[in-house]
């Protein structure tokens, strides 16, 4: 089970503790945030794709360290551009009013002059920055929100590499299975004097290669789903059911369209959203002049960035047909196979090696599958706010 219930809430954050577990871990919602069954179902031993974006939101550390620096912000410099410019003015005046300037015949003269102008300039600098503040409470929330959705696409991503990892562990095995069926016919072969030493070296080669293929492949699909369960709230060596992943919906790019969505985009696109809130805030005619180009920029490159996510689409598309092809075309060449086998005109080996390709082919049409629906989800997320804007 996962180490976490919920319970009270606890702290400004309104984080949850599971008191009664041995190794209590942070949720950062009170109870009463989630119907029970809501919780149940991110408290299970079971993960699931659907289930990432609640995750994040509830046990991902950075996301809880945000959520604690944003309350944090509030209490220190308030919710407004000109709460938080008053705030530096304050500090400002507190410096001033601290500086104890020295006597001329003090012999700590020159060091304490030191300290005096050095406080000076740091007062001075804060009236600037008060001055030059753009900054509020809802920028600083657009911009840790824009950081969690972030992470969701990480773990999202991490998920589906996980489960290509273990189709690429297969993918390895498979390929020791052939590279020792070769070694098997190759040695029966260099008896029977028909292969050279060469022929068996190659051979030995080809299995040692296979051999190592298969452990770099279990470490890279181990490392992966580790950094999935971190990011998730569970220990990195538990063993919790991981799902499958949904197949591709060929469905879901007859909906997207990059120019119609491109409105949707710009509304949801938090790096714009934040730029906007800095012009709203902007009171100087340099600055106000620098934010309406940046925005200007940001609206262009989040088109540019939908077409370009959509066109990975289609690529996408294109190559899991392309192995779908590949496919058909292997599954008729093994039944062909079959027959010649069954009349005698075919070997065993020849029999085998066929049945191979039709398993390579088949994994090949899952790890497509797999990247077609990345490059969907990407696009999903493009237009609901992660669009590339700089």
């Amino acid at each position: 089970m996962k180490k976490w219930k919920h319970a009270a809430a606890f702290g400004m954050a309104g984080v949850m503790l599971l008191a009664a577990s041995a190794f209590p871990i942070l949720a950062s919602s009170p109870e009463f945030a989630r119907t029970p069954e809501e919780w149940a179902r991110l408290e299970d031993n079971v993960l699931e794709y659907e289930e990432i974006e609640d995750l994040i939101a509830e046990y991902n550390t950075a996301v809880q360290v945000n959520q604690l620096d944003l309350n944090e912000f509030k209490r220190k410099y308030g919710n407004t551009k000109d709460d938080v410019s008053a705030k530096y003015r304050d500090m400002a005046n507190e410096i001033y009013a601290s500086v104890d300037y020295p006597d001329s015949d003090d012999p700590m003269y020159g060091i304490m002059v030191s300290a005096v102008l050095t406080a000076e300039l740091q007062a001075k600098n804060m009236l600037q920055q008060a001055d030059d503040n753009l900054e509020d409470s809802e920028i600083i929330y657009l911009g840790y929100k824009q950081s969690e959705k972030t992470l969701v696409t990480v773990a999202q991503s991490n998920m589906v590499n996980y489960a290509k990892g273990l189709l690429q562990i297969e993918q390895a095995e498979l390929a020791l299975s052939q590279a020792q069926t070769a070694m098997a016919s190759v040695n029966t072969k260099r008896a029977n004097g028909l292969a050279t030493q060469a022929d068996v070296l190659s051979a030995q080669e080809a299995l040692m290669t296979a051999e190592r293929n298969i452990e770099s492949a279990r470490t890279n699909a181990e490392n992966v789903r580790q950094k999935l369960l971190v990011m998730l709230g569970w220990q990195y060596d538990a063993r919790p059911e991981i799902r499958n992943i949904p197949a591709a919906d060929m469905h879901r790019i007859e909906g997207m369209n990059p120019q119609a969505d491109k409105d949707r985009a710009l509304e949801n696109n938090f790096s714009l959203k934040i730029n906007q809130k800095k012009l709203a805030n902007a009171q100087t005619a340099n600055t106000i002049d620098s934010l309406e180009k940046t925005i200007k920029d940001n609206e262009q490159k989040i088109g540019s960035s939908l077409v370009t996510n959509y066109q990975n689409v289609l690529t996408a598309r294109l190559a899991y047909e392309q192995a779908a092809a590949e496919l058909d075309v292997e599954m008729r060449n093994l039944h062909s196979l079959e027959i010649n086998y069954q009349q005698g005109n075919a070997s065993r080996i020849q029999l085998e090696n066929q049945q191979f390709a039709v398993r390579s082919k088949q994994l090949a049409v899952q790890i497509a599958d797999l990247n077609l629906f990345q490059t969907m989800e990407t696009y999903d997320w493009a237009v609901n706010g992660l669009a590339s804007a700089s």
